[in-house]
């Protein structure tokens, strides 16, 4: 199960509702930007079916950009994916 990314990075709202895109899944999931005690930078997200888990793609300073992983999860559980400390989240999605 692929979802589309979420603006949830780059909107600054608190919550953004992603339908998944198979058209046989009538699944609805959400996503909320985290911020860690120690300055870390993620993103949550969950459904309210089925097994996914949190993708973020983060950049550093330089640039440079690579991607992290949440936990695989079943729904309603949540899954969190940070950046490296210092690194920003540019992109997010639940597969």
């Amino acid at each position: 199960m692929a979802l589309s990314p979420s603006a949830v990075a780059d909107s600054g709202s608190p919550v953004t509702a992603v339908r998944a895109s198979s058209p046989s899944a009538a699944q609805a999931c959400w996503g909320r930007p985290e911020h860690g005690s120690a300055g870390h930078y993620g993103n949550s997200g969950w459904c309210d079916s089925g097994r996914y888990r949190q993708v973020i793609r983060c950049q550093t300073l330089g640039d440079y950009r690579y991607v992290h992983y949440g936990p695989w999860v079943w729904a309603p559980e949540k899954s969190t994916a940070w950046c490296n400390l210092g690194d920003r989240v540019i992109g997010t999605w639940l597969e």
